[in-house]
């Protein structure tokens, strides 16, 4: 057994060390989760008033907060680090790359290679995106696989800590209702909708570099669909349930060269490219359409889209139920909407259900649609877990179920590779006006499928 635990946070001193993970660490630490800690080393190549930042956390974290100058693609700055680890024989390593992705390669090997003089247990978490498309993540993974075993290694997408996501599990194999009807038979189409209102926000050279396809469907929404369309694990552990994720990817119809016109759709919003300072054919939205050619969900489409700039920020899913039998809906002389069951992810975590009650003047007239609603937040005595809470605390304890394998992260980077391919040589982006749901090609998308976008 660990004699204590010691993690090293390369890019100590940036964004996400200092919003997200110190202060989650402070939250563990009050929670009992981080009595075993003996060294939190902030690594970075400047200070940038940490020292001030440091003395308001607890001081149970402050005390054994360390900073070190350090660059990751300089191997001197290594030895300074293996001396820091010579000294903690028998701690459990835990080294976090929130770092750019393209220095994720220099601190992977710089570190793997160091560690292979001493015995320590170790994990290495890596932040999205992991890899640039298929080729890239492939190589990331062989660097990895060369100084880490799998079950060393946390590929995090913070998306999978939210409590309104882990729901999704919980709802649907605890809820036998539910759980019978979630197939081809009862269920017409899956919105998955991440929407943002906001623009670059400081962001502009990383985002310019990524685009929306990369930075939110690749990963973020394909997690979501993956919840929502895996199979039931045979047990619930972590290699059970990343197996059936696996599968879910695996059986997604892969789309040709020819026919990503047909089954994606991008755009810019009008400014973009002002606000960069330069001309660019990035994506600041992207909607796929997803077919899983399995026997549950054969024939039935997953809508994905996720944009900047749009009219508001909402991350939703919509999962809509098949009409009622068209001989029913002649009798009663209209047509009622479809069953709804909506998942929303921010910036509120519940759920609802939308059906259809008598109307005021009797049953034989149409139908009003109703809803209930069940707040997620109230089964928690105060606060939910923020994602990096729950994360961190798996990652300490040795749980990877929340964590992306190296199967998992290839394949799908496999399914939206045509499409990037594709996107890459053609510059004819076309724009959508700041403020809206997007382009109109997306609309028309979906709408060839004879249905419409949902936002509720």
């Amino acid at each position: 057994m660990a004699k204590g635990v010691a993690f090293f946070i390369f890019g100590g001193t940036g964004d996400l060390a200092r919003k997200k993970l110190y202060p989650v660490m402070e939250r563990l630490i009050k929670r009992g989760k981080l009595r075993k800690l003996v060294g939190l080393y902030a690594l970075s190549r400047t200070e940038e008033n940490i020292k001030e930042y440091v003395k308001g956390l607890d001081p149970a974290l402050s005390e054994v907060f360390k900073f070190m100058p350090f660059d990751v693609t300089d191997r001197d700055h290594y030895h300074r680090l293996e001396k820091i680890i010579a000294e903690l024989d028998g701690v459990e390593l835990i080294f976090y790359l929130a770092l750019p992705p393209q220095l994720f390669e220099s601190a992977i090997v710089h570190t793997g290679s160091l560690l292979r003089h001493y015995m320590n247990p170790r994990k290495i978490v890596i932040e999205k995106p992991f890899g640039f498309d298929l080729e890239s993540a492939k190589k990331l993974n062989f660097q990895l696989k060369r100084y880490f075993t799998e079950d060393e290694i946390y590929r995090i997408d913070h998306f999978l800590g939210k409590v309104a996501i882990q729901n999704l599990l919980s709802f649907r194999f605890s809820n036998y209702i539910f759980e019978g009807i979630w197939n081809k038979n009862f269920i017409d189409n899956v919105q998955i909708s991440a929407l943002e209102s906001i623009g670059l926000e400081g962001r502009a050279g990383y985002y310019d570099r990524i685009g929306a396809l990369r930075d939110m469907i690749q990963n973020h929404l394909f997690q979501m669909l993956s919840f929502l369309a895996m199979e039931p694990p045979a047990v619930i552990d972590a290699e059970r349930v990343r197996d059936e994720k696996v599968k879910v990817l695996a059986a997604i119809r892969r789309i040709k060269d020819e026919e990503v016109d047909e089954y994606a759709v991008r755009g810019v919003y009008r400014g973009y490219r002002e606000e960069l300072g330069r001309e660019s054919s990035t994506e600041t939205f992207a909607a796929v359409k997803i077919l899983i050619d399995n026997f549950r969900w054969e024939g039935v489409p997953f809508y994905l889209r996720t944009g900047k700039r749009l009219r508001e920020k909402k991350t939703q899913i919509v999962v809509v139920f098949k009409d009622i039998p068209g001989n029913f809906s002649r009798l009663i002389g209209c047509k009622p909407a479809p069953n709804k069951l909506v998942f929303d992810i921010a910036p509120t975590n519940r759920v609802r259900f939308f059906f259809q009650t008598m109307p005021p003047q009797g049953f034989l007239g149409c139908s009003l649609e109703r809803s209930m609603e069940m707040s997620i937040d109230d089964v928690f005595e105060g606060e939910p877990p923020e994602a990096y809470e729950t994360l961190l605390e798996d990652i300490i304890e040795g749980d990877q179920t929340l964590f992306i394998r190296e199967d998992e992260a290839e394949l799908a980077w496999e399914i939206i590779d045509p499409i990037i391919k594709k996107w890459s040589y053609d510059n004819n982006v076309p724009l959508y006006d700041p403020g809206t749901e997007g382009p109109r090609e997306a609309d028309k998308m979906i709408w060839k499928d004879g249905r419409e976008w949902i936002l509720l």
